[in-house]
């Protein structure tokens, strides 16, 4: 079953959901899970995800809707 019913649920729902689950902190979990052993991963690329993240949650849903629909 699908997640959202409608384009507009998925237009309220998807930027709060990224918002919250796009982190640096989710990123760091994500990279020392497929770390080489005894390898952490870097805090310059840690913080570089964060930067990259921020404030994207608009215009990732707007990119998907051009994308995808005429």
């Amino acid at each position: 079953m699908a997640k959202y019913g409608s384009w507009a649920e998925l237009e309220r729902g998807v930027p709060v959901a990224y918002r919250e689950a796009a982190t640096p902190e989710a990123f760091r979990r994500g990279m020392e899970v497929i770390a080489p052993p005894g390898s952490r991963p870097r805090e310059t690329r840690v913080n570089a995800y964060g930067r990259g993240v921020e404030g994207k949650s608009d215009l990732m849903i707007e990119r998907f809707r051009r994308a995808m629909f005429e």
